[in-house]
């Protein structure tokens, strides 16, 4: 990774706010999937876009969020598909060249306990929910992120706020997370959607 690009130019900003604005879908090509996009600026990283699903083949049993950047690294997060986003099963997250590993606890109860814990890019990441479905934190040593949706399926605005010394990889790591399927990082809220992820995947173990 290109750190002095990505992830050292602006460390030590005390916070920064930004708000990403969904354009709507665009149709996808023959037995490809129609993409959703959310684009806006970042004070200090410049134009910012997520996507997702990317247009990938109807077919496929995977769909991957992307977000792009001038100041942020690309990156992609890889899932199970379920409601057109990847879910917490399966899934591959890549930042740059680095490869993330992932590791949820399904049998806790509370919000911090069913976090989703990232090491990626020699770091290591905690990113749960806030009261509600509509509010995440994405937490490390010295960084912490906050993302709030207007609603949570296809929210017209996405917006965060960075806290600390904060940069281009925290920040596109917690806006790619808001393209994927995270309802069951809240206990209720697994119990609400298990139903249908169980019958979405049959053939495989529900991320509970």
């Amino acid at each position: 990774m290109n750190t002095g690009q990505h992830t050292g130019q602006h460390t030590g900003r005390l916070a920064v706010r930004f708000e990403l604005i969904h354009s709507g879908p665009a149709q996808g090509r023959l037995r490809r999937r129609p993409t959703r996009t959310w684009a806006g600026a970042v004070p200090g990283y410049g134009p910012v876009e997520l996507v997702c699903p990317a247009e990938e083949d109807l077919l496929r049993e995977t769909v991957t969020a992307w977000v792009s950047g001038h100041g942020i690294p690309p990156m992609s997060f890889t899932g199970i598909e379920f409601r057109d986003l990847p879910r917490m099963a399966m899934m591959t997250l890549t930042a740059d060249a680095w490869t993330g590993k992932l590791a949820r606890r399904h049998l806790a109860v509370t919000a911090r306990g069913r976090a989703l814990r990232i090491a990626i890019a020699e770091r290591s990441y905690r990113y749960q929910v806030l009261g509600s479905k509509l509010r995440h934190e994405l937490r490390r040593e010295g960084a912490v992120i906050t993302m709030s949706r207007s609603s949570w399926r296809y929210p017209d605005t996405i917006s965060g706020t960075g806290q600390g010394g904060f940069d281009g990889l925290d920040i596109g790591l917690a806006i790619l997370l808001e393209g994927v399927y995270t309802r069951n990082l809240s206990f209720s809220g697994a119990l609400y959607s298990w139903p249908g992820r169980f019958l979405s995947r049959l053939d495989d173990i529900p991320d509970f």
